[in-house]
């Protein structure tokens, strides 16, 4: 059925891409709200004139607006009524019925976006992206191929579900990379269930992945959820990182994305981009000061370190030690040594996650060693069938072998 529909000439169709594929979702699952649709050419001047859309905060205007010229012409010659098809990576993704189709200004519309930083590569990936001509009106998506695998993620109603079943009062939501999940996440993620009932984990999935893919990351995060946190009290929330939060204004949909899943507090850290921390009078206001019905708390995360002398993760506020007693945890650091091969500290990322990732990053890698010298590392008296996996978990456990120090 999908592929009859798919080749059917007779429907003009629109391209669009996974990014504008999981904005629409977004806006169709109520995760926008205010914005439940389309905006047409008076609410997208609107929008991007006050920053408001019916009385409430939004940073810039929501409409479908792809490149090409393919797609030019099929909204020029589109009129009321018209039935379009949406493809996305030769597949039917969803139809639109059109209400009326209007000219933007590209430029206009990437300063908007973009906060005012258009000569950045991801600022020349949107305006490559961007069309001249935009189309509002209703539409329905149809996500049935694999390649959409942002449909699976849990969605608003199973975390309003699990609100109401263990009565819920308060709950955090918290944007993160994970690349890798480290031993401070989970000092993070423990200080935040101490105040509240429920976190939510806004789990980026960019568009082009780094050394580590949102499978290995959530693959990662997910063994340490289940087994050194309480997992019934931790949801994970695949969110693709798309253009719509690229600029300075990204961190305020964060936050009615977060709200709009029914959470009363967003965690950020201090030095998260775009948050725009400043001074008055000996307060401290932050973008959000300047948004309008964002109900949303915001909880400031202080900077986390290893610290040498205090013997354990410490705040830099707390800490009375100088930076070089200090280990970071920076994921480009700690991504650099799993591609080179190595362990990193157990002080930095537990054991079990690095072998994940290092067993991963080089499948195979010690098969024939395994074979050979397999029963040295036998644990129960007998040998074993080992995977790389537990051959990395076998070399740490030596590694930390001190009798003979």
């Amino acid at each position: 059925m999908e592929s009859q529909r798919k080749n059917n000439l007779s429907t003009p169709a629109l391209f669009i891409d996974k990014e504008a594929v999981f904005a629409l979702l977004l806006c169709q699952e109520g995760l926008l709200t205010p914005v439940n649709h389309l905006m047409n050419e008076k609410e997208m001047h609107e929008v991007d004139n006050t920053g408001l859309f019916e009385g409430q905060s939004f940073p810039f205007s929501f409409i479908l607006a792809p490149a090409g010229k393919r797609n030019e012409q099929v909204m020029r010659e589109s009129k009321k009524g018209d039935e379009i098809a949406l493809i996305c990576e030769n597949h039917l993704c969803g139809k639109l019925l059109v209400d009326s189709a209007f000219k933007i200004d590209k430029q206009a519309r990437l300063f908007k976006i973009m906060s005012g930083d258009i000569y950045s590569k991801k600022a020349q990936h949107i305006y490559n992206r961007l069309g001249n001509y935009a189309l509002c009106g209703e539409y329905e998506l149809y996500l049935q191929s694999e390649i959409f695998a942002f449909k699976d993620r849990a969605t608003k109603q199973a975390i309003t579900q699990f609100k109401k079943r263990n009565n819920t009062q308060s709950v955090t939501a918290m944007v993160l990379d994970a690349s890798p999940i480290t031993r401070i996440h989970e000092r993070i993620f423990r200080s935040i269930l101490e105040e509240n009932d429920l976190l939510v984990l806004l789990l980026l999935r960019r568009q082009n992945e780094g050394l580590l893919d949102f499978y290995i990351r959530k693959t990662c995060l997910e063994f340490v959820i289940t087994n050194y946190l309480p997992k019934n009290r931790i949801a994970i929330f695949p969110l693709d990182d798309i253009y719509l939060f690229a600029g300075a204004h990204g961190i305020i949909l964060d936050a009615i994305l977060a709200q709009n899943l029914g959470c009363d507090r967003i965690a950020i850290g201090e030095n998260y981009p775009n948050l725009a921390i400043y001074y008055d009078h000996q307060k401290i206001y932050s973008i959000f000061d300047m948004a309008k019905d964002i109900k949303i708390k915001v909880k400031l995360l202080s900077e986390f370190v290893h610290c040498n002398q205090c013997k354990t993760i410490v705040s830099l506020k707390t800490c009375p030690h100088s930076k070089n007693h200090h280990i970071y945890y920076r994921s480009g650091f700690l991504q650099g040594i799993l591609q080179s091969g190595l362990i990193p500290l157990t002080i930095l990322v537990r054991k079990e996650v690095s072998a994940k990732i290092l067993s991963y990053l080089f499948p195979k890698r010690f098969e024939s060693i395994i074979q050979q010298f397999g029963a040295m590392f036998a644990s129960s008296g007998m040998i074993e069938e080992q995977s790389d996996e537990d051959f990395y978990l076998k070399l740490i456990d030596i590694y930390q072998t001190h009798s003979l120090n």
